[in-house]
């Protein structure tokens, strides 16, 4: 799903471009996330079928080792992870859908704790993102697998050497030596986080803060005044979203692709919820993003949905939102 997560609008170095010395592609709109990022300190995850995991991990593994950069213990006995990079390449057979065809969306995803700024609650989030989209097509092989896992390990790398470049001496191992001064204040927080909490972004959210933006193709504005509706009908009256900068939108996504070349009389099916607003690294105060601090999605094969299809479909993720919401 092509969510405003995917497209992070980072607070500091907007527009600039970095070409690192050692050729690797030019750093992506997630540079800053990496900036300070103790690559000791973060656990390597892999997602894909049983039998490639461990030539996948060590294939990844094998990129910093050449880029002279050192990651954590893979059995996490060194130090405790503070953050999760997961790269995720698994395929979902689609057999009675599609025959023939797998569900692929591979990706690369780093993960930590991140403040939320209007609330001052803390949270697990993703901070950097390589990945594709959802994809349809034929089986994977193994050598599909690693031409993606080297694009986003690459990207990553690329990143890291960009963020970190010339403003900190390094250890042998290349990573940042960073000390307590070279980190700005940490705000309302005292101390290390201890938890996170799942539902962080509902804490202390009322109706006022938000507006709602609703992307349903031609059925857009039927489906954003039913929505207008159904929060009006709650309790909770909001407006639509008029594109200003600084606020917190809860974004509706109902997408539908044809796959009419790959699976006749089917189409890609995207569906989700999001709740987009600034956060703040935890351990880097000095970045901000936009990211989503709630949401609910899926992707799926079917027939075309209609219009109360989608209506549906909508009513059942607002009713999610709201009752949660309610809870909070």
């Amino acid at each position: 799903m092509h969510t405003l997560r995917y497209w992070l609008v980072l607070s500091l170095a907007i527009g600039c471009s970095f070409h690192p010395a050692n050729g690797l592609a030019a750093s992506s709109a997630y540079v800053q996330t990496t900036e300070n990022l103790d690559l000791h300190q973060v656990h390597v995850a892999i997602a894909a079928s049983p039998e490639f995991v461990s030539r996948l991990s060590a294939r990844a593994r094998s990129h910093f080792a050449q880029a002279g950069l050192t990651l954590g213990d893979p059995d996490g006995r060194e130090r405790t992870p503070i953050a999760t990079l997961t790269l995720t390449l698994s395929a979902q057979p689609l057999t009675e859908t599609c025959p023939g065809h797998v569900l692929y969306t591979p990706s690369l995803t780093l993960s930590e704790p991140v403040l939320i700024t209007r609330n001052a609650t803390l949270m697990n989030d993703v901070t950097w993102l390589a990945h594709t989209g959802p994809q349809v097509r034929k089986p994977v092989t193994v050598s599909d697998l690693e031409l993606d896992l080297d694009t986003f390990i690459e990207q990553f790398i690329a990143d890291y050497r960009a963020a970190n470049a010339g403003i900190h001496h390094s250890n042998s191992d290349g990573i940042p030596t960073v000390s307590q001064t070279d980190l700005p204040p940490s705000g309302s927080v005292t101390g290390e986080p201890e938890k996170t909490y799942p539902d962080a972004g509902l804490t202390e959210l009322r109706a006022d803060q938000f507006r709602i933006s609703i992307s349903g193709g031609r059925f857009t504005q039927a489906l954003t005044t039913r929505a207008l509706q159904q929060f009006s009908e709650a309790g909770y009256p909001l407006k639509p979203s008029n594109g200003q900068d600084n606020q917190v939108t809860l974004g509706v996504e109902l997408t539908q692709r044809t796959l009419e070349d790959r699976c006749p009389g089917k189409v890609l099916y995207e569906s989700g919820l999001y709740l987009v607003e600034q956060v703040q690294l935890a351990r880097n105060r000095r970045v901000s993003i936009w990211s989503d601090t709630w949401l609910r999605e899926t992707t799926q094969v079917l027939t075309p949905r209609s219009q109360q299809q989608l209506e549906s479909d909508q009513d059942a993720l607002l009713r999610q939102f709201i009752d949660s919401l309610r809870s909070h």
